[in-house]
């Protein structure tokens, strides 16, 4: 009776021991970024830039987020751009997309195309206009959709 008692016991002991032993692991959930999402953030930071106002790419940027594609190969990252764009004797009179794709991956979104920009200098006289192709990677995080990546490179 007493060996019935501690096989019982011991059974009990190592089925306990069996459940616990093997945590549960819940799948972690992606936020998956659609395209209006994407082309959503795309517009905020343009009418930021056509408006002179620093203050959505404090919302727009990652704090990761890097631009590369100056002519001497350095980067740029989120706190420098909106000191150097706070500071700016320029304005930007227009900013045109043409040409644009997005590609979606889960909580990923490219955004290539090419841009047309007009910029005004301090005098409000001189007009530099830029073509651009550009390449914006976006991430949407925590419900919320930012610019992780940026790059760009002049066209003739």
């Amino acid at each position: 009776m007493i060996r019935t008692a501690l096989i019982m016991a011991a059974m009990l002991v190592f089925a306990a021991c069996k459940q616990t032993a093997e945590p549960i692991i819940e799948p972690e959930t992606v936020d998956e970024i659609t395209e209006e999402e994407a082309l959503d953030l795309l517009h905020t930071w343009t009418n930021a830039y056509l408006k002179s106002d620093a203050g959505p790419l404090i919302e727009v940027l990652d704090d990761t987020w890097e631009y590369s594609g100056s002519s001497d190969g350095k980067t740029t990252n989120k706190i420098t751009t909106i000191d150097e764009f706070s500071q700016a004797d320029y304005s930007f009179d227009e900013i045109e997309y043409h040409d644009l794709k997005v590609k979606l991956y889960d909580d990923i979104a490219v955004i290539r195309g090419w841009e047309r920009m007009v910029i005004l200098g301090a005098d409000k006289q001189d007009t530099t206009i830029l073509n651009l192709r550009f390449t914006d990677v976006y991430q949407k995080k925590e419900g919320k959709v930012r610019a992780i990546a940026t790059h760009s490179s002049p066209m003739n």
